[in-house]
């Protein structure tokens, strides 16, 4: 791995930072195939409507808390805990117009007994705030880098 150090600044070369991404490719929660999972049990409308209200209604009590000075730590947790459902909604959105919560998801259903337990572990890291935006990002660049690879 070509790690330098210039003027007190890491440096990372483009190449190990594909590798690094290629090395957490595999254990990082597919936030998409989340979002569909929880389409395909719970339905395209319950999932819409608690992403569509909850998104805003945690990022307005989060900025609430903090600028009314009620609690600034927990205020910018709920805030940072709401932008992370971003993602999920715009997933959701997306999924929901292509309708296609069931082909997303049939594949490892079939071959994992785990895998909601699996996922609905793994929803956990919603909590972690800006885990979920972070996540999102790096996944929507791989793909994007991937698609780019094959043409």
């Amino acid at each position: 791995m070509g790690l330098r150090i210039l003027n007190k600044q890491v440096v990372l070369k483009a190449s190990d930072l594909a590798y690094f991404m290629q090395q957490l490719e595999g254990r990082l929660v597919n936030i998409r195939r989340l979002v569909a999972l929880d389409i395909f049990l719970h339905g395209s409308r319950f999932i819409l409507i608690e992403f569509g209200v909850g998104t805003p209604a945690i990022i307005l009590v989060g900025l609430w808390l903090t600028l009314t000075g009620t609690s600034v730590i927990l205020g910018i947790y709920f805030f940072l805990t709401g932008v992370n459902y971003l993602p999920l909604l715009i997933y959701a959105i997306l999924i929901v117009k292509k309708h296609s919560a069931e082909s997303e998801v049939k594949n490892g259903l079939a071959q994992n007994p785990h895998y909601v337990r699996k996922y609905s572990l793994q929803q956990l890291v919603i909590f972690i705030p800006l885990a979920i935006v972070a996540v999102a990002l790096i996944q929507e660049t791989q793909k994007s880098r991937k698609k780019q690879v094959s043409v």
